[in-house]
């Protein structure tokens, strides 16, 4: 975690989700990796859901012409908006909202923005991030996967032209603030790992208790 907190500060992460969910992770440590086709095509009203997970590049033209063969005339375009990717797109995802110096540059505008309220109704702050990050890295490493993790980067998709990472989403998910955990699987299913409970490094709260959140200065 120590690359990061050079540029940018983690003060906390949030996992948000079910009761269920989010007390399986509290007690159990359990990591559940989705994969990257399920994102790209669950439609949830751009919650988890997103058509743009996995692009390799979007190309925004400028106004133009073309032509189709076999047809004697030219057409006119406003505007062209292209999007590239593999027909599958390999790997798992783990997301988490970052409270941290890159999503709140002034910590005192912190604000939780309620359509994260959509993910669920209980989320577990995590306090001791060392511990977090050594327990997924060790057993990721234990079962032989590769992994990257970084701050999610956001773009707007209708200005952009150029090659798009993974560590990428459209500007409409910026209120997310995610960090997330890619995992290099080729099996195009679930990864689930656990990594031991979170009861001395973490606490429980309802979702909705966050919108009550703001960060006050020291005194």
């Amino acid at each position: 975690i120590s690359e990061y907190q050079m540029e940018h500060t983690i003060k906390l992460f949030l996992k948000l989700g079910s009761e269920e969910n989010i007390i399986d992770l509290f007690e159990n440590g359990t990591i559940y990796m989705n994969t990257i086709e399920y994102f790209r095509k669950i439609e949830d009203g751009e919650l988890r859901g997103d058509k743009y997970e996995g692009v390799s590049r979007i190309i925004n033209s400028l106004p133009g012409t073309f032509k189709i063969k076999g047809i004697e005339r030219e057409f006119n375009y406003i505007k062209m908006h292209l999007r590239e990717s593999h027909n599958e797109v390999i790997g798992n995802i783990y997301s988490l909202y970052a409270m941290s110096s890159k999503g709140f540059p002034n910590p005192l505008d912190f604000e939780f923005d309620k359509r994260n309220l959509r993910f669920g109704t209980h989320c577990l702050m995590i306090k001791d991030l060392p511990y977090f990050f050594n327990k997924i890295e060790k057993v990721l490493k234990k079962n032989n996967y590769k992994f990257h993790h970084n701050f999610v980067d956001y773009y707007d998709k209708d200005e952009v032209n150029r090659e798009i990472t993974l560590f990428e989403k459209p500007l409409e998910f910026a209120y997310q603030k995610e960090f997330r955990f890619y995992v290099e699987d080729y099996g195009m299913k679930p990864v689930k790992i656990q990594i031991g409970s979170l009861k001395k490094y973490a606490e429980i709260f309802k979702i909705e208790d966050l919108l009550e959140v703001k960060i006050e200065p020291k005194k």
